[in-house]
């Protein structure tokens, strides 16, 4: 089997990394126009965005937590 360049390792993550980072910015611009609006009706227009963004800050505190605790059982578990 041959080995992969560098150049087309380095392809595959700029994709990998700009396909997560397009879901963030849909998420974002949906956090800013939409959601805030229907999740939290009963709120005044800056708490609902406060709290739409909020969600999306926690996004950001999840994935490298989520990452920990998987990746550590799916090296005990998955690679035997």
């Amino acid at each position: 089997m041959q080995k992969p360049s560098t150049t087309h390792i380095a392809f595959a993550s700029f994709i990998g990394t700009a396909i997560e980072f397009y879901d963030f910015y849909i998420y974002a611009m949906a956090a800013a126009l939409v959601i805030g609006q229907v999740f939290f009706p009963a709120s005044d227009p800056a708490t609902q965005s406060l709290n739409a963004f909020l969600t999306f800050g926690i996004a950001f505190i999840a994935r490298p937590v989520g990452a920990i605790v998987f990746g550590h059982f799916g090296d005990k578990i998955g690679r035997k």
